[in-house]
């Protein structure tokens, strides 16, 4: 078997030190003047329409992470500013951001003089952006969540943030709705699983890259945690990194012949690669029909994420019972 870890911590860190190393050393330009005045304008927009709406406290929160804007929005909070709403849409983008919310940078670059514009009364950042913390909280209160690290399972770690923001945005009692919420989607997703868990068979939950290689959720990924939640076995026993993930080839799958198979997020083209592939073809729970397939779905997000997911995956494996 070939392993890959995706995660790279390290990376990471160096990103966001150039980050803080390139805005000390840049000052304030004239660019970043140009965005700072676009900033304070999107910013009225906000506090003016979103901000007056039941979804949008006056709570204004800058989120300097994807994962962590699901989070803030699914605790009815519109944040002022994300990094890059684009790359938040296009990645998944649910719960949907507004418009008018303003664009911050890049996620370890961000543009200090757009937050400064912007007047936040909380920064959300990672541990990723320590490099970077002291600059932000010249600017405002700053919140360090984590979703994700070595010797952490992202599910219950999604509990532990969305509670932690919700202490931070005064939003408990939204939290808590959510919290019930969550519990319900599980316990009828479970009920809908019965049939398939009086098998007792374990189950692969994989991203397919190409004709030869797989993205495997381990147990410790928010899909893995959901399919513990939901009593069924994951049949990834192995490493995972702390995302939750491991790349293999497909010849790992081999040794849980018995396994169902739900793959996730298959691209069209990598699905016409893995119907051509002898190697995919050979595999024991691809020959016997045991593969399901769900739609794509963030591999870190909050609880909506989670309960998105766990409705996918009873609805892929209700019935079968063989």
């Amino acid at each position: 078997m070939t392993a890959s870890v995706r995660f790279n911590g390290k990376r990471r860190l160096a990103l966001a030190g150039l980050g803080a190393a390139a805005l000390m050393a840049a000052g304030a330009r004239s660019a970043r003047a140009a965005d700072a005045a676009g900033a304070v304008s999107a910013a009225a927009s906000i506090s003016g329409s979103a901000a007056g709406s039941a979804a949008a406290p006056a709570a204004r929160v800058v989120v300097l992470d994807w994962p962590l804007t699901e989070v803030v929005l699914s605790l009815g909070v519109v944040p002022v500013g994300v990094s890059r709403p684009a790359w938040y849409a296009k990645l998944d983008g649910v719960p949907a951001l507004p418009p008018s919310v303003v664009d911050t940078g890049l996620l370890y670059q961000p543009n200090f003089e757009v937050l400064a514009a912007l007047k936040p009364e909380l920064i959300v950042i990672t541990p990723w952006h320590a490099p970077l913390r002291g600059l932000l909280e010249r600017i405002a209160p700053t919140l360090t969540v984590q979703l994700f690290g070595p010797g952490i399972d992202v599910y219950p770690a999604v509990h532990a943030a969305t509670r932690k923001l919700a202490d931070a945005l005064g939003r408990n009692a939204a939290a808590d709705a959510l919290f019930a919420q969550a519990d319900a989607r599980v316990a009828d997703a479970s009920a809908r699983l019965a049939g398939f868990r009086a098998m007792r068979r374990p189950v692969y939950l994989l991203r397919p890259i190409d004709d030869r290689h797989i993205a495997v959720f381990g147990r410790n990924s928010l899909f893995g945690g959901v399919l513990h939640a939901l009593g069924i076995d994951n049949a990834w026993q192995d490493f995972a990194d702390p995302q939750g993930m491991t790349e293999a080839d497909l010849g790992a799958l081999a040794r849980h012949a018995d396994a169902q198979v739900v793959t996730i997020g298959v691209p069209s083209g990598v699905a016409a690669q893995l119907a051509r592939s002898p190697l995919w073809g050979a595999l024991p729970f691809v020959r016997q029909n045991r593969v399901q397939h769900i739609g794509p779905l963030p591999a870190l997000g909050g609880l909506v994420a989670s309960m998105r997911f766990a409705d996918s995956l009873a609805g892929a494996l209700q019935g079968v019972t063989q």
